[in-house]
Order: structure tokens, then sequence, then C-alpha cells
């Protein structure tokens, strides 16, 4: 081992994805690149046509989807070539073309949506019963269910124009953010004495110290900058849930939050719901910061200590075979197909780039498309992390797996509610497999320990937010600005009812009033609820597949079949988990609960 990174050349082919299955070279790509390049011109000859016939209409959306079938192809070979290396221009350039080539099948596309609206309910209905749009009926019904919220051409062309200035607010915000403010950002001095730079990367690892005035100092000196420009920041926000509300007013929604929810079909009282779930299990959470409390040694708790492990890090190496070996049989109760599979895409199959390289892209990664593999883009170092990263991307990967043997490629595609599901259920069997196997006191307590962070940082963290951004589009919708002092006291008094009575909540505290002007998700529309309710579906599915066996197992893998062929909320329900009732989610934090009284079990003196 050295501590020079190798070039891609250097790489063992054994170690890399295998994007020669794709493409067997370059110049192989290139060929079906030019023949993308015929795509917009076919489907744009179908224009002003689609009411002809039912026969017409499904000859047009053939077309259309074989079109996006054969980009998404060529899409994936160069983005996945250009994740490699990043500092290779070639494969660069190869992923701008496809990007450019994207675009316009995609301009050429734009006319289909309006035409299918504007044939008549009468016709539509009747079509819909021709054996021709027999299997276009679910992706026509779920284009047809927004009808009610379509405007004119006219109306379409000028909200059409005006995207672009209104996600403006986004993009001010971010240069704000990640280039501006992040210049002024000064440097720590960590508990090696080394001065390090504050950044947006290091913020959290700064205040995963076990030395408290590094966390401290972090804390204090990152939101000071955010102070500064709370003013800016409150006024871009402002405008970006003004567009929000104006884009759901003009498509005819009663509130922004169901205009937001509307994609996927979720009604807002599946939000709610979330919402009153979290906050009867709070209890449960300050019982968890006073052991937290305690097991750090600490008078008083704030909200910097947080983020630092409450159980000393546990070494656990893994060398990349070995985290396969575990990962598979953490998974042997999801079936021999299942395991097969993924031990074969983890190994054999190469679905795998496991290694980081010069100029290759950070992080990890599921990637592919209807015709190659399910791809992970992988920096694996050993860590119990990364095998659980590792784990987590291959959820990802066997959905993707599942969905594309099952369903035509129209119906492939997941929608994001369920999107981290799969991968959730897996780290969720990983943990417990390790729980039954591992033997030593403290691995397991540090095994629990971080199996509850992924619980305040997904279920009670995200609700929170949640709960943040349904309170200041209400807000704007009664007519009420948002203004840098109104967010800091709504925020502040949000975050002292999700964290209670264990956090001292003084003038050391003070700065997480500030805490909203750095979330990026605030500016997105009502995003962040997925993460709270993927992961207690998760633990809904993993705990029936433990404790019921195989109709459990039969319909999870139902599930990962069904991948875009039904709303998410129907998949979940056919898999045993309805999101409609408060349920799931109170299984999931009656879970955080018994796992707290692990933790108090294995750390007692």
């Amino acid at each position: 081992m050295t501590d020079r990174l190798p070039t891609r050349e250097e790489v063992p082919l054994e170690h890399r994805w295998n994007l020669e299955a794709i493409y067997p070279s370059d110049e192989a790509w290139e060929e079906d690149f030019k023949a993308a390049q015929t795509w917009p011109e076919r489907v744009a000859s179908y224009r002003g046509r689609l009411a002809e016939s039912a026969e017409m209409l499904a000859e047009a959306l053939k077309t259309y989807f074989d079109a996006h079938r054969a980009m998404e192809k060529v899409w994936t070979y160069a983005h996945l070539r250009a994740d490699e290396a990043l500092n290779n221009s070639r494969y660069q350039g190869m992923m701008e073309r496809a990007r450019s080539a994207w675009i316009q099948l995609n301009t050429a596309s734009s006319y289909l949506a309006p035409e299918i609206l504007a044939i008549s309910d009468e016709t539509m209905a009747a079509w819909m019963e021709s054996p021709a749009l027999k299997e276009y009926r679910f992706w026509l019904e779920d284009l047809l269910r927004g009808k009610p919220h379509t405007l004119s051409e006219a109306e379409e062309r000028l909200l059409s124009m005006a995207g672009e200035p209104l996600s403006a607010f986004h993009t001010v915000f971010s240069v704000l953010k990640n280039v501006d403010l992040a210049a002024r950002l000064p440097k720590i001095r960590d508990e090696r004495g080394v001065e390090r730079p504050l950044t947006h990367g290091t913020y959290i690892t700064f205040l995963e110290s076990p030395d408290r005035r590094v966390r401290k100092a972090a804390f204090d000196a990152y939101y000071a900058e955010y102070k500064g420009n709370r003013v800016t920041i409150a006024a871009t926000l402002d405008g970006a849930i003004k567009a929000h509300i104006f884009e759901a007013r003009a498509r005819r929604f009663n509130s922004a939050l169901e205009a937001g929810l509307f994609g996927d079909n979720v009604q807002p009282a599946v939000y709610e719901s979330l919402i009153e779930a979290v906050h009867e299990a709070l209890p449960a959470f300050y019982r968890y910061l006073a052991l937290r409390r305690r097991l750090l040694g600490l008078d008083a708790l704030h909200v910097y200590d947080v983020y630092v492990p409450a159980i000393p890090k546990v070494e656990m190496h893994y060398e990349y075979d070995q985290a396969v070996e575990v990962i598979c049989q953490a998974l042997a109760p999801l079936g021999r197909e299942y395991v097969e599979t993924a031990q074969q895409g983890l190994t054999s199959a190469r679905w795998v780039d496991r290694y980081e390289n010069v100029g290759k892209r950070s992080g990890a990664y599921s990637a592919g498309c209807y015709d190659t593999m399910p791809y992970i883009l992988l920096n694996y170092t050993g860590t119990l992390d990364s095998v659980f990263t590792l784990a987590h991307e291959l959820g990802h990967s066997m959905h993707t797996w599942y969905s594309n043997r099952s369903q035509p490629y129209h119906l492939a595609d997941y929608r994001i509610l369920v999107a981290e599901v799969a991968s959730t259920t897996n780290e969720a069997l990983l943990n417990h497999h390790l729980l039954q196997t591992v033997q030593d006191r403290a691995a397991r307590a540090y095994l629990v320990d971080r199996y509850l962070d992924s619980f305040r940082g997904t279920l009670f963290r995200q609700t929170m937010f949640a709960e943040f951004e349904r309170m200041i589009h209400e807000q704007v919708e009664r007519g009420e600005p948002l203004t840098a002092d109104g967010l800091d006291a709504a925020y502040y008094a949000l975050v002292k009812r999700y964290f209670g009575p264990e956090v001292a909540f003084d003038e050391e505290d003070a700065p997480i009033a500030w805490e909203w002007a750095r979330i990026d998700h605030f500016f997105y529309d009502f995003y962040v609820y997925k993460y709270a309710t993927g992961m207690a579906s998760a633990i809904a599915l993993a705990s029936a597949i433990l404790n019921e066996g195989q109709p459990a197992v039969e319909r999870y893998i139902r599930f990962l079949q069904g991948g875009g062929s039904k709303y998410p909320l129907d998949l979940l329900r056919d898999a045993g988990v309805d999101l409609t009732t408060p349920q799931p989610v109170k299984a999931a934090l009656a879970e955080f609960d018994r796992l707290v009284g692990v933790l108090e079990d294995l750390t007692a003196s």
C-alpha cells in the first residue's frame, strides 16, 4: 500500500465496473450517438397527429419511448466514463455532447403532453379500452390526472418561460452559500492543534470531533457567517416560496403543499401524519439525548454535541471481499435469487467501480439504464461506513435489476418517494446481522449508537425540516412576508421543541436559530419528508422480512419488481406498508425507543 492514488490506467480491471458491456469501444458509442441524433426528428414527425386515432397515438408513444431508451444508453456510458476520471477531457466532452442531444430530444418531445391532454375526455376514455393503448394505460392515466391543472397552450408557454427566472432564487442562494460565504469561512484548530479549513464539507466532521473545544469553535464560526447574511438569505427564500405558491395557484391547486405532493399522488394527510407521529415520539428522543449526555460525560448538552458519536469509534476493517461476504450473509433472508445476483454483481459481473483513483468522482451512487447493468460508483476504504455505503447502493441497484427485468421500459423507472426504501432496507438488515454476530460489547454499543444516529438525522431531523417548510409556505400563503428575525424565532422554537429539555438552550446554543439559512432543501418543493417516510417504510419492511419470513419476502420482491407501474403509496401498501396511516412511522419510532433501551443496557455500569 502507498499513499499515492493510482491513475485510472493503474487500477486492476477486476476492480473496475464493466462498461465494455455497454459499448466495447468508444467508437461503438460514437456510432450509437450518431444514430441517436436522428431520434428528435422522428419523434417530432408525429406532431399534430396524436388525435387521429388510438393506433396513431400508440405509434407515437412507442417512438417516444424508443427514443428515450436509446438516448439513455448513450448518456449512461458517457456519464459513467466521465466520472471515472473528471480530468479526462475526452469523456467530459462525450458527456456534454450526450447532454446536448438529450436536450434536443426533450425539446422535440415537448408537444406530446399538451396534444394528448387536448384530446376530449370522451374520445380518450374510448381509446383507453383499445388493445393499441393497453400497455400505456397507467402512463396515460397518470398524465391525464394532471389535466385539471394544465392550462391553455399560451398560458403553459408563459409558465414555461417563467420557469428559469423563478428558479433563480435557489441559484442566488447557492452562489452566496457556496462561493461568497464559503470564501469567508475561517480555519479551525483541530484536536491535534493543526489549523484546518472550515468548509461546508468539514463542518460536520468538526462537530464529530471528540474534542468539545473543536466542536464549539466550528459551530460558532460557521453560523457567524450565516448571521451576517441572514437578511439577504431571508429575502431570497421569501422569493423562492412565493415562486412555489405562484406556480401552485396558477395551476389551480389549493396550496403549495398539495402541488408539491401531486406528482407522487400523495395526499397532504400523509405529510401531516408523519409530523404528528414524530411529535408523539419526541419523549423517546429526549430519552436518547439524556443518554448521550451521560455517555459523553457532560453536565449540559448543547446542540453542537449531537453529532459526535456517544460511543467511541470501534475500528472494524473489512477488505472488499469480506464486505461482500458480510453483506450477502445479512441479505440472506431475501432469498437465494437476490443474494446470488447481488454477489455476482458485486464481484464477477463487475457492477462496482471499487476504489478511488486520480480524478475519480467522490462519494457513491447507483446508476445505469434499462439496457445496462445497475452500476455502482464507490470509493471503498474498508471502514464500517464503507460497508454500509456498499449495502445501501446495492439496494438501489437490486431495485433497478428487479424492476428492469419485470417492467417494460416506460414503467421501469421508480419514483424518488420509494427510491430510498430498498437501500435503507439493506442497511437495516445489515445492522441487524451485525448485532446478531458481533459479540464484543463495545462494538455492539457502537453499532447501536450509529443506527440511533441515523434515526436522529433522518426521521427526526428531516421531519423537523418538513414541518418548518410547511410553516413558511403557510405563512407566505397568508400574505405574511418572511423576514430574518421571524425565521430565526420560528426555527429556534421548532428546534427547542424537537430537542426538548435535555439541551441547555442558553447563549451557547443561540446560533442554531440561524441554521435555516444554510438548508438548501428549503428552496426545493416539499422534498425532505421523503427521507423520513422512506426510512420508516424500510424499517417496517425489514422487520416483516425478519419476523414473517417468506410471505413478507415475496411481498418485498414484488415491490422491487413493481418499478413505476403503480403510484408509490400503492406499491408500498402492497408490500405491507400503508403510509396513509401513522402506523409505519409509529412502528419505526417504537424501534428507535427499543434501541435506546438496548444502548442503555449495553452501557450500564
